[in-house]
């Protein structure tokens, strides 16, 4: 069973006019690279080379139609760092400056000692595979360069102390800061008054034991603007395991952020007048019931015939009536109330810790505000009517929202002048007369 072949993955020409060294030596190196070309003569030699570009030339020199040293001069001239290894019978001073000044590899004498050719082919197969590793991590340092740089995320290199080494160019992108101006400094340049330093805190004592790090970060912009970024934070390490820098990859999420933030502000506010919705007046019903602030006080009003605006002046004047009531009402009560659209006409406002006649006077504000029925100049009259009542506890709580309610409908009733076909409910807290 033939030895396995060294250099399996490396090919080789020899050049050699003589047969029987040819023939002798070209034995012997079929045992050392996985493919081997062979010529006769120089110019033969130097067509096989530009036919396969083999890795490694072993040459006479002299030899007929062309010699080695000249072969190997256009070989050079096709690839300058190509190992070329001469075998020579003579030993004249001239050939061996000429190999010199062309940088042969290795210069050999004939009769050829194997082992010394087996030793200069092995190390010109070394060399070669050395390039080629070294190529191979050049192209994948150069793709991976490309890869950050076109990345659509931004890409951070921090050494172990935080100081800035590399930034992609999406990160200029986001931040608004130039490679320049950032390499040197300290992440912390980004930073707002957003994030918590408690935040910070475990981002460091987690690269910092070598563990990875995710988390939502608000940053700020060269031009002062607040972004959101999704970070993550990584270790880098060597090939020995030690870590030796800090990666962050971040992603912008800035329109998500705001997204969410829109959508939670819609589940629980009126789109047209910005006010607190039903969803959040019932779920703060539910809170007050379970809490001591007591007494709490209920108002309701309801838009004077808002259907009637509508059909005959169109639904744009009627949004924008319903606008100046909200901001009527808003004007007239605490910050801590909650001022709510519940309905197309109809508004409700919780006043915790308020009394009767506290709520009262706030209603006579309304009322001064402007919320009583007059006419406009395009010819139909606006006003709100109003309910308030008061609950001591938990327990009252829902009737007194029913009360204000029917509080709210006998003012509109009373303002039609139909007193005397329509009972009035009690006159505790009615308003509006």
């Amino acid at each position: 069973m033939a030895p396995p072949v060294l250099y399996n993955d490396i090919s080789l020409l020899y050049v050699e006019d003589d047969q029987i060294t040819r023939d002798t030596v070209s034995r012997l190196l079929m045992r050392v690279v996985g493919t081997l070309y062979v010529a006769a003569n120089g110019r033969a030699g130097l067509d096989m080379y530009r036919a396969h570009a083999p890795d490694v030339v072993v040459t006479d020199i002299r030899m007929p139609d062309m010699d080695g040293m000249t072969m190997v001069h256009e070989i050079r001239r096709l690839q300058p760092d190509c190992p070329v290894i001469v075998l020579s019978a003579f030993s004249d001073t001239e050939y061996l400056l000429d190999c010199v000044s062309i940088g042969i590899n290795h210069y050999i004498g004939k009769p050829v000692d194997f082992a010394k050719l087996t030793e200069a082919v092995a190390q010109c197969c070394d060399y070669v595979n050395l390039k080629r590793r070294l190529r191979k991590q050049d192209e994948s340092l150069n793709l991976l360069s490309q890869a950050m740089e076109q990345a659509p995320t931004s890409v951070l290199i921090t050494d172990l102390n935080g100081t800035i080494e590399y930034v992609n160019a999406t990160f200029t992108k986001v931040t608004g800061y130039s490679a320049e101006e950032v390499i040197g400094q300290n992440p912390r340049i980004l930073k707002s008054d957003l994030t918590p330093p408690e935040l910070y805190q475990e981002l460091w004592n987690s690269i910092r034991a070598g563990e990875e790090w995710e988390c939502e970060l608000a940053n700020c912009r060269k031009d002062g603007q607040v972004y959101w970024e999704l970070a993550k934070f990584c270790p880098l390490r060597n090939s020995e395991g030690t870590v030796i820098k800090y990666l962050k990859v971040s992603q912008d999420i800035t329109e998500r952020k705001h997204y969410e933030e829109n959508l939670r502000y819609l589940s629980t506010h009126d789109s047209l007048t910005n006010l607190y919705n039903r969803a959040y007046f019932e779920a703060e019903m539910s809170r007050l019931a379970a809490s001591r602030d007591f007494p709490v006080s209920i108002v309701i009003a309801d838009i004077d015939g808002l259907k009637t605006i509508n059909d005959n002046y169109g639904h744009d004047e009627g949004d924008r009536l319903i606008r100046m009531a909200a901001d009527l009402l808003l004007s007239a009560f605490r910050a801590g109330d909650v001022v709510s659209r519940i309905g197309g006409d109809e508004f409700a406002v919780l006043l915790p810790h308020t009394d009767l006649e506290t709520a009262q006077a706030a209603v006579q504000r309304i009322i001064q505000g402007g919320c009583r029925p007059r006419r406009e100049k395009n010819g139909y009259s606006r006003g709100l009517s109003l309910g308030v009542a008061t609950a001591c506890d938990a327990s009252e709580l829902s009737a007194a929202l029913k009360l204000a309610d029917r509080r709210m409908y006998q003012d509109k009733y009373d303002k039609k002048g139909h007193t005397a076909e329509q009972p009035r409910v009690e006159d505790d807290g009615l308003v509006g007369d």
